[in-house]
């Protein structure tokens, strides 16, 4: 099997390219605008522009005999607001033209949560694949309907992961919720403060769902090559639950500072401010000479901490189909804390 990761250098396109390296079963192509800072082993990376029909047809030459697609692009992220749909529809179908010329047998697509409107308001939960659409312009929709579409039409399937947050290790990537938070944490204990949580209390006490990148690779790899997952969509998370305040405390203490009161605040403007308290917390404890902005996204963290509502997407489907991986959420957040300490970017 040979695979086309569309924006390969991003989160979940990385994740995904160590978990088929790994398997030793493909070949790879990793599209991508920029060179990868952290390239994996056994990934032909191809620079090119997914905006450009004629750069997409030219760099994927040399690979007629990709069998997969897995689409992990994205124009912008815009933090709960809706998203271009044009331009997001135009970057799935300039590779998808390209690819489905030679021996595509299979197009895998990227959603999430917004697939139900978790960004604009309460939904429906727990969400179900075949759940109505909401009255809202969504990209996802239209890249959806563009695959249901096309593969009719031709002699290749297609399957879509819904995640939700997701939690990952990934030092080059500052819209990130363990960072983000990270870096909160180590501000407010430099400031003296206690570690206050910064949405809404409706926030804080919601129930909410989150993917570990690694599961969410593990299981983009199954639907692909599962012939039952054919023409379907599949929620992915972790499959539990939990409220803010009660791995808040934890998040003190892994911080080593008491756990504060519920104080609403938008971090996306206190905290651009706090670079020269960054850069205490970076000389106090030797950490990597990394600004602000590459540790942590506000806007981001703001519209993760900011929901008031329960975000719990249903994966009985994929469990009924074969999937049966899951995750200890709180630990593994936990756990990737300690992770960028080890790489010395939080303290």
């Amino acid at each position: 099997m040979k695979a086309v990761i569309a924006g390969v250098t991003g989160a979940v396109g990385s994740a995904l390219a160590r978990e088929l390296a790994s398997s030793g079963d493909w070949a790879i192509a990793g599209l991508s605008r920029n060179p990868p800072t952290d390239p994996i082993a056994g990934v032909e990376y191809v620079s090119t522009d997914l905006a450009d029909a004629e750069r997409c047809r030219q760099a994927l030459a040399g690979h007629g005999d990709a069998t997969h697609l897995f689409y992990c692009g994205r124009a912008t992220h815009r933090e709960q607001t809706l998203e271009d749909a044009p331009t997001n529809l135009a970057l799935l179908d300039n590779v998808l033209s390209t690819v489905e010329r030679g021996a595509l047998r299979h197009a895998h697509l990227v959603q999430g949560g917004k697939v139900y409107g978790v960004h604009v308001g309460p939904f429906p939960t727990p969400a179900r694949e075949d759940d109505p659409r909401a009255v809202i312009e969504n990209f996802n929709y239209d890249q959806e309907d563009l695959l249901r579409r096309r593969s009719e039409e031709r002699s290749w399937s297609w399957s879509a992961s819904r995640p939700n947050t997701l939690l990952h290790f990934s030092p080059a990537i500052a819209r990130n919720l363990v960072s983000s938070f990270g870096a909160y944490a180590a501000i407010s204990r430099e400031l003296g403060c206690a570690l206050d949580f910064p949405g809404p209390e409706g926030a804080y006490r919601s129930l909410t769902q989150v993917t570990s990148i690694e599961l969410l690779a593990r299981a983009m790899a199954w639907m692909a090559t599962e012939p039952t997952c054919a023409n379907q969509a599949f929620n992915v998370t972790n499959g539990d639950v939990f409220r803010w305040n009660r791995i808040w405390p934890r998040i003190a203490d892994a911080f080593d500072m008491p756990c504060g009161s519920i104080r609403p605040l938008r971090l996306a403007e206190v905290m651009p401010g706090k670079e020269a308290v960054w850069g205490r917390v970076r000389e106090r404890f030797g950490l990597a000479p990394r600004p602000l902005s590459e540790v942590a996204n506000w806007g981001y963290l703001d519209a993760t901490l900011e929901r008031t509502w329960d975000e719990i997407l249903s994966t009985t489907k994929a469990l009924r189909f074969g999937f049966h991986d899951w995750e200890d959420s709180e630990e593994r957040l936990l756990a990737l804390i300690g992770e960028y300490r080890a790489a010395k970017i939080l303290p």
